[in-house]
């Protein structure tokens, strides 16, 4: 393959694959009232368990004060709580509501679907070969000035 047209595959699949990711966000963002920012912060809260807003915050890169706002409506449409630290009243904990963990444990299943449907066509080495170029490329990405 050409130097030139191995650039501009790589710049059409990338787009293709993030087009593809954010429709099935999208798919699931209308079909629980979310946005895709709320979409984010529960299963990131899934992932964690318990966490605050602080490491939220970090964790995703949403500024404090817009991830408070977030956290608070997810918190009214009963898909969060969120408590005070005992120590630090400054602090809030978040973690999933029932709603929260049935709405997330939905999406994951349907991410596990899909990504179980492609790789049980490819070996387990061919899996790990595109796990390692995927994690070179994202690396490579974060490295750039």
């Amino acid at each position: 393959m050409e130097k030139e047209d191995f650039v501009w595959e790589m710049w059409h699949l990338t787009r293709d694959l993030e087009r593809t990711r954010l429709g099935l966000c999208m798919d699931f963002c209308k079909k629980y009232g979310l946005t895709q920012q709320q979409l984010r912060i529960l299963l990131q809260i899934r992932t964690l368990g318990s966490t605050t807003l602080t490491q939220l915050s970090q964790d995703l890169d949403i500024n404090p004060g817009n991830l408070s706002k977030t956290c608070k409506a997810l918190e009214e449409a009963a898909f969060i709580t969120r408590k005070r630290h005992d120590d630090d009243k400054r602090v809030w904990t978040i973690e999933l509501d029932k709603k929260g963990t049935e709405v997330t444990a939905l999406i994951v299943q349907h991410i596990h679907d899909i990504f179980g449907s492609f790789s049980s066509r490819h070996s387990d080495e061919e899996m790990n070969d595109l796990l390692t170029l995927l994690r070179e490329y994202v690396q490579f990405y974060r490295n750039l000035p």
